[in-house]
């Protein structure tokens, strides 16, 4: 059967969608959210993101502050090997999320996401849930780039305050989400292009490090992996990486929401995840490996150093003797601070619009000007992130930026456990009506399994870092400080969704009732775009072509 023949009706299923009292009353089961916004309804923004940008944006994402410097704090506590399982797990638990993000949203390319998913596929209070975790993940990053950028600016001799560097940030930040999204777009993509060649350069420089062929270093190798110095603080160790991990690796699921501002945005979609796993793998994967074996776990400049040089990276190349290396590390860490704190406004301004366009939240954070511009969704987003940035006049970097990237990192967690459960609905909703998963646009080869087994590995790091959060690695007694500003998260989620469910009596969506109509329109543009292939084949794929293809 093909993907075009969907059984969902909505012209033929009772809608109703009524208000009490200013409250919206869903009937889960009878109403679409194609009702609420049609499938090709841009909701105000402009398809006008081109493949290569989303695809560069895509593979910078994740290369921020959490890989150049949080990474040192996953290595101080948890030691080389602890670290190198905590992101090697993490990696899987990400690639397998991205893969179940890919398969939905390539099927259904539009504005609002995993939201929108979350609640045709499962339940509205869950989408609200959901949206405004993702949108408080987001606010979340503002402050903790910036309190990176912070550090990275300290690295140079300077006596500008504080204040004034956050201030100057957040101008050059505001900017470049104030100009129409193909502005943004190639600003983006020449930050992310800098972002992979700085990492990649990277991974040859510690490669020959630690095989010794730098003059005046020795050979390295496993050496900070004996004398205990592996597996540091043991399984809170192991957690504080985990969580680490988790905000470094935040940020890729922002493809579902971009996907309503891209063009032909199926091709761009398949094309940007499928090549995820070798990023992956050579981006985080061996860099932490890389990094676990070039830096002592026990190095003091790791947390509580002033400026980049808490960066291992940075104390990598410091321990060469090579600083003037190190000063153009320095640079290149600052252009991807800026770039991740650009692309946190632009996710977190889009995905409060998505909430209102979803009739989620009130209509008057909906309103965007002519140019596709969420006015309200930026503005708020901005004052709330920026306003959270000059918590660093009062207090030490590490500890802000401690507390705002154990925030993202848990938030992560609850996100992508939420995503899985979506992924798996969404098979039930095929099967259930008939419509094959093999005609899919893009694939997860994987599932279900892979989604059960990352829902596993969510549940027992959600578990283990309560247990974090009430009994930190840092040896302190147990206080509500300390519980709140890792474990918040949790509980907030938790009262969303509850809270949602109770005053808008929500209910579960039945997997015969799921909404796949939007798929129809895209389904159509597929056949119109193989039928002009067949008229006028492209020509042959060389293989320099093929290869930049699967690494970009």
């Amino acid at each position: 059967m093909s993907s075009v023949d969907h059984k969902s009706d909505p012209a033929a299923t009772e809608k109703d969608l009524t208000t009490t009292e200013g409250r919206i009353d869903y009937d889960v089961g009878s109403i679409y959210t194609s009702d609420i916004l049609p499938p090709h309804d841009s909701a105000g923004y402009h398809r006008v993101l081109p493949r290569r940008q989303i695809m560069m944006m895509t593979i910078g994402a994740g290369i921020g502050t959490g890989l150049w410097i949080g990474t040192g704090t996953a290595l101080y506590y948890a030691g080389p090997a602890g670290m190198a399982i905590a992101y090697t797990v993490m990696a899987f638990v990400v690639y397998e999320m991205y893969m179940s993000i890919g398969e939905m949203t390539a099927y259904k390319p539009i504005h609002g996401g995993f939201i929108r998913q979350t609640v045709e596929y499962v339940d509205p209070a869950l989408g609200f849930a959901l949206g405004m975790a993702f949108w408080f993940d987001w606010v979340m990053i503002i402050p903790a780039e910036i309190t990176a950028a912070i550090t990275v600016v300290d690295f140079w001799p300077n006596s500008v305050p504080t204040a004034a560097w956050i201030t100057i940030f957040l101008v050059v930040i505001a900017l470049v989400n104030i100009f129409e999204v193909k502005i943004y777009g190639h600003v983006e993509f020449y930050m992310s292009f800098l972002k992979v060649l700085a990492i990649v350069a990277m991974i040859f420089f510690m490669i020959i490090m630690t095989s010794g062929g730098i003059p005046g270093t020795p050979k390295i190798e496993f050496t900070f992996w004996k004398e205990g110095m592996a597996f540091k603080n043991g399984f809170k160790g192991l957690m504080k990486a985990f969580l680490q991990a988790g905000f470094s690796f935040g940020g890729g699921e922002h493809i579902a929401v971009i996907a309503g501002e891209a063009m032909t945005p199926r091709k761009t979609i398949k094309s940007t995840i499928r090549p995820l796993f070798w990023r992956m793998g050579s981006f985080f994967v061996l860099n932490i490996w890389l990094v676990g074996m070039c830096v002592s776990p026990n190095d003091k400049r790791l947390v509580g150093a002033k400026g980049t040089l808490a960066s291992p990276f940075v104390i990598a190349i410091d321990n060469t003797g090579h600083h003037w290396l190190a000063h153009l590390l320095n640079a290149f860490i600052l252009v991807t601070v800026i770039s991740c704190g650009i692309t946190a406004v632009y996710i977190a301004s889009r995905t409060l619009t998505a909430l209102s366009d979803l009739k989620l939240i009130h209509p008057f954070f909906a309103y965007k000007d002519k140019k596709g511009r969420p006015v309200v969704g930026l503005v708020l987003s901005l004052v709330l992130g920026g306003g959270l940035c000059y918590l660093n006049c009062n207090n030490t970097a590490l500890e802000v930026y401690t507390w705002f990237s154990s925030l993202v990192g848990l938030t992560g967690f609850i996100m992508w456990g939420t995503l899985y459960i979506q992924h798996i609905r969404f098979r039930h909703g095929l099967k259930a009506q008939g419509i094959s998963y093999k005609t899919l646009p893009f694939r997860d080869y994987m599932a279900p399994y892979g989604q059960y087994v990352g829902l596993t590995i969510i549940i027992f790091l959600l578990v283990g870092e309560a247990y974090l959060a009430l009994s930190p690695v840092s040896g302190a007694k147990p206080s509500a400080k300390n519980f709140f500003s890792t474990y918040i998260a949790a509980p907030l989620f938790v009262a969303d969704y509850l809270g949602y469910k109770f005053w808008f009596k929500t209910k579960f969506v039945k997997a015969s009732n799921m909404d796949f109509t939007a798929a129809i329109p895209f389904d159509e543009e597929d056949r119109q775009m193989r039928e002009e292939g067949e008229r006028n084949p492209p020509p042959k794929k060389t293989l320099r072509h093929k290869i930049t293809s699967v690494l970009i």
